[in-house]
């Protein structure tokens, strides 16, 4: 698994330590981004969260400082904040996609819902009708006392589009 500089900086807290508690799935630079994010927001470290660090330390050689220090110099800044300052300014057009594409998914969705509330009412109408219809005409061929049409297609088919159109508003 990969994210970006982006992502680690908008994720909440939970979703960072998620990173360290799956710090197998990821490279070593989302583990080392998400724990100095976590510092940078003042994230009290229980006692589960160090024993991960200090697996993913035992594995990697290093303490997390060392590993921060490492990463930071090949990056060419001293410490997260001119890391961040310096790449966050700079969104990269996959972020810029991705929000974009976020943004359109969830219009979508509302668009989505609005039709779905449309239809619902329509349902309920046309169910009503169709029902309504079905019992009148069933009534008047029934009154005269020598039995009649039963509408139970007009019925049945009025009560479901009815009943569905409630179910879905």
């Amino acid at each position: 698994m990969n994210k970006t500089l982006l992502e680690i900086s908008q994720t909440k807290n939970a979703g960072l330590s998620e990173v360290l508690v799956n710090w197998k799935n990821y490279n070593q630079e989302i583990v080392v981004l998400a724990i100095s994010e976590l510092k940078k927001r003042n994230v009290p470290f229980n006692e589960e969260m160090q024993n991960l660090l200090a697996n993913f330390v035992h594995e990697n050689g290093k303490s997390i400082s060392e590993l921060e220090q490492e990463f930071f110099h090949n990056k060419e800044v001293s410490n997260y904040d001119e890391y961040y300052q310096s790449n966050i300014n700079v969104l990269e057009k996959s972020d810029e996609e991705k929000l974009l594409l976020d943004q359109l998914r969830r219009e979508r969705i509302h668009q989505f819902g609005q039709l779905e509330k449309k239809q619902a009412g329509k349902d309920i109408l046309y169910g009503a009708l169709w029902l309504g219809g079905g019992l009148v005409v069933t009534l008047v061929s029934l009154s005269n006392g020598r039995g009649g049409v039963i509408a139970y297609g007009a019925i049945i088919f009025g009560g479901i589009q009815f009943f569905r159109g409630l179910i879905k508003s």
